[in-house]
């Protein structure tokens, strides 16, 4: 009975987003830094979604009748994954709350790996079945 309430929230603030369409996002690099993780030399980023107003919150709610991601079995309905310029997944995002979130999404990279030209994400509607790519920003 818990789940099927639950279901059905979830499905009311997902048909308040219905409509609205996620908009492509359009990334921006905020900053590059040295930093150490795990006593390991990082190379930290820091990227914006500057268009993040234009996506609803709905987006982002809880969908713990979606599958989970690891053990968060109250993953968000829209993931984000990032990719490099050779659409290699480097991280992802998969509990982002609101769009104002969107404003600092950071990753890390050790400095000894070969650091990405460029990168791109994906905005993935989970509820939907709707991937949108941003554009590729160069971050070297």
């Amino acid at each position: 009975m818990k789940f099927t309430r639950l279901a059905l929230i979830i499905l009311a603030l997902s048909i308040a987003a219905l409509g609205q369409s996620l908009p492509k996002p359009k990334l921006k690099l905020v900053s590059v830094s040295d930093g150490t993780n795990n006593g390991y030399a990082v190379k930290v980023y820091v990227i914006e979604v500057v268009n993040r107003t234009d996506i609803l919150d709905e987006f982002f709610i809880a969908a713990p009748v979606l599958p989970p991601c690891g053990n968060n079995t109250n993953a968000a309905r829209t993931w984000i994954n990032l990719y490099d310029d050779r659409s290699v997944r480097i991280y992802g995002w998969c509990a982002i709350k609101s769009n104002s979130e969107l404003a600092s999404l950071g990753f890390m990279i050790r400095a000894s790996d070969t650091q990405p030209k460029k990168i791109f994400i994906d905005l993935v509607d989970r509820f939907e079945g709707i991937i949108l790519r941003s554009n590729k920003i160069t971050i070297q």
